[in-house]
């Protein structure tokens, strides 16, 4: 009998001291079922923050086009001087227009940027609402130790 406790205790010793395995995430599941996020897949990015991003950056490229549109006419030789005084030069009227066709560059630029990653953003939405529709409710079975029966699982 004192050799059995003996042994007992030499095992729960060891047990304790020896580190937990590690656990692999690629390890397959036994049985080969697979838990209900398996099934689902991953979720794709909704894209908000491009849609954010994009909106923004369009919105203020669209503004910033308009205003160096409007600086650039308000500066032609057949408004300067009316817009400006009689007292602007021929020089000051020619760096205003030039001053509107940089703005009007850089705030296309902008506006041509922010619709790219808008659009991003819309496509990475459909994606993720078409995921939602596809993986909204499933079932999985759940057939291991201990376990008979069927997961459900669901998003809203």
């Amino acid at each position: 009998m004192a050799m059995t406790g003996l042994s007992a205790g030499t095992v729960a010793v060891v047990l304790a001291l020896t580190p937990p395995l590690p656990l692999d995430s690629d390890a397959e599941i036994p049985g080969g079922y697979h838990d209900m996020m398996a099934l689902r897949g991953e979720e794709p990015p909704d894209g908000e923050k491009k849609i954010t991003l994009g909106s923004v950056l369009f919105s203020l490229g669209m503004i910033q086009f308009g205003s160096a549109i409007a600086s650039a006419v308000t500066a032609s030789p057949r408004y300067c001087s009316s817009v400006y005084g009689a007292s602007v030069t021929d020089e000051t009227c020619s760096g205003l227009r030039i001053y509107g066709a940089v703005g009007a560059g850089f705030g296309g630029l902008m506006a041509a940027s922010g619709g790219v990653i808008l659009g991003l953003g819309l496509i990475q939405r459909r994606r993720h609402r078409q995921w939602r529709r596809d993986a909204g409710l499933v079932f999985a079975p759940m057939l291991g130790h201990g376990q008979r029966g069927i997961s459900l699982g669901f998003r809203f």
